[in-house]
């Protein structure tokens, strides 16, 4: 076996290991070792991906007023779903020759600029224009990386039959639940982490099987606590009648509770049943390596955001049911698949696709549907295909391309359209200096009819005329915030949906926008990046992996000494 190598990035500079296991991975799919670090890969799958800037702009092919997570200047045609996805529009028209006199991104990047994209992707949605990388959605609205919800807004993740949600991240089988994160089955629940099975839960983290609870830590089938402090029901519903749910209140409830959760230890990791694994946001993972929000996954290393039954795999990126893969972004079911992106219903033994539907077998391809045996869309036989896909992979060897992932200065979207800003944000001056472009949106001259300070203290004071207000964002307000939060929209509006769901919870209309909300949201969750520390219980010799870097003001145990806290 291969012994583990240090290398210096081509894009930080900083030093990286490639372990043995790296090794056996790469030599199996016959690619080089990579030459960037695992960030700097990440970053550069990222930076490819827009899941919730949405334009308005014309379909190329119809005429009609369409949304699109495309701007409308890009260079390339944009065509609706249904009319993309039908058999008016085959992409195999764009076939063309391979020249091996040339590099295979430059001819990849003509083929790309060429083929129309599709709009955007939200399969089997009803009344949810303003939803991406979504399927079998029921009247949602800013819902990204989502399926089966209903009436939910302004979050990603929402999985499993959410229900009237609104601004939260990673959650399953929920109801009624507001600005949360992590959550399993939990109802009528607000400002809450790491929760599951839950009721009327406010203002906690890491709590199971808990009901009408606020403030608290690492419950386990409790009722009527406050602060940890158990309570009568009388008690407790006094209390919880004495908070009148203000702005003003609430702002101050959560600012007790995150002094209250300093005092609490937290697990070197977010997750269960990670077994021979290091990163966060993991469950049921068999030798994951340095993973993120990661569900049943097995033999896997540097993967993002990959679901159910992900096996032997590399440097993959929102994935499902993947296997033998590296270099993939945003793909469905890729099986023996080397470098692909926003590829959907299987695609397989197949190399450096985009768009791609059903894909077997198929190179350098973008906007194929059930098609094999393609090279940069162009039709051949079994053995014409092998034989020209073996020659491209040797040139692109001697061309230092081959195994590398798409270059950033090609991306369809500029660093702060892409999900890159959210996990890696950037201000305009950094992301121009490191070679990245970025988009500078056009004033939209809001007209302020309510200002953050007019708006109504409860909900309860909140009439339907407010539907009709448009609201300035507090983030206008301070100079430093707008430059902490570089897709503040400076205004916005409510949707009747949302304003409903407000009311159902006792919850105050926002003061902040959407963009400005999910910034916030995303800084609850820890960077996607380890640090190698020890167990901070005394006597404890274990060390471990983390997300909580070092001068970090919480107390990080090991998963043995924190369980035995909350047992």
């Amino acid at each position: 076996m291969t012994e583990s190598q240090v290398k210096t990035c081509q894009s930080c500079k900083k030093d990286f290991t490639i372990e043995p296991d790296d090794f056996t991975f790469y030599q199996k799919i016959d690619v080089p070792p990579p030459t960037l670090c695992p960030e700097c890969r990440y970053i550069r799958r990222l930076s490819d991906r827009n899941e919730y800037n949405f334009y308005k702009r014309k379909c190329d092919a119809t005429g009609e007023d369409i949304i699109s997570i495309y701007r409308p200047d890009v260079s390339f045609p944009v065509y609706k779903q249904d009319y993309w996805k039908s058999d008016a529009f085959d992409a195999s028209v764009y076939g063309r020759n391979f020249d091996f006199n040339r590099p295979f991104f430059e001819q990849y990047e003509e083929l790309r600029r060429v083929v129309p994209h599709l709009a955007l992707v939200n399969a089997n949605s009803v009344n949810s224009e303003y939803t991406n990388q979504s399927q079998d959605n029921k009247d949602c609205y800013m819902l990204v990386t989502s399926d089966t919800s209903e009436k939910c807004m302004y979050g990603s993740w929402n999985q499993r039959k959410c229900f009237m949600c609104s601004d939260c991240y990673m959650i399953e089988s929920s109801e009624l639940c507001y600005e949360s994160i992590n959550l399993a089955k939990c109802s009528n629940c607000a400002w809450i982490s790491n929760c599951a099975d839950c009721v009327n839960i406010y203002f906690s983290d890491d709590c199971r099987g808990c009901v009408d609870c606020l403030g608290c830590w690492g419950l386990r089938n409790k009722q009527y606590c406050w602060f940890n402090e158990q309570l009568s029901k009388e008690e407790y519903e006094q209390r919880k009648k004495e908070f009148t749910r203000t702005r003003l209140s609430i702002r101050e409830q959560l600012k007790k509770f995150a002094g209250f959760r300093l005092t609490k230890p937290v697990k070197n990791y977010h997750g269960t049943q990670a077994q021979e694994s290091s990163g966060d946001y993991l469950e049921n993972t068999q030798r994951a390596n340095y993973c993120f929000n990661c569900r049943d996954n097995k033999d896997v290393a540097y993967m993002q955001d990959a679901w159910r039954n992900t096996e032997d795999c590399r440097d993959c990126t929102e994935i499902i049911n993947a296997e033998l893969s590296y270099e993939t972004q945003g793909v469905d079911t890729p099986h023996r698949t080397i470098v692909a992106r926003s590829c959907f219903s299987t695609i397989t033994d197949s190399c450096y696709c985009d768009m791609c539907f059903g894909a077997n077998n198929c190179f350098g391809c973008f906007g194929l549907k059930q098609k094999q045996y393609c090279i940069l869309n162009k039709q051949y036989s079994k053995e014409e295909y092998l034989d020209l896909k073996k020659k491209i992979v040797e040139h692109m060897r001697k061309t230092g391309e081959w195994g590398e992932y798409y270059p950033p200065d090609v991306s369809p979207f500029a660093y702060n359209e892409s999900m890159a800003q959210d996990y890696f944000p950037l201000t305009r001056e950094e992301a121009i200096q490191k070679g990245y472009s970025w988009y500078d949106k056009p004033a939209t001259n809001h007209k302020v009819t309510m200002t953050p300070d007019q708006l109504p203290s409860t909900v309860a004071e909140a009439s339907d005329d407010i539907l009709s207000q448009t609201i300035g964002c507090r983030t206008q307000e301070d100079e430093e915030a707008k430059t902490r939060n570089p897709l503040c929209v400076g205004a916005f509006r409510l949707h009747p949906t949302e304003l409903m769901i407000y009311r159902k919870m006792g919850i105050p209309v926002p003061e902040y926008c959407y963009p400005c909300r999910r910034t916030e949201r995303f800084k609850m969750r820890n960077p996607r990046r380890l640090w190698h520390r020890k167990c901070m219980k005394s006597d404890c010799p274990n060390e471990f992996e983390t997300s909580y870097a070092p001068g970090r003001p919480e107390i990080v145990y090991c998963e043995s000494c924190y369980n035995q806290e909350v047992a």
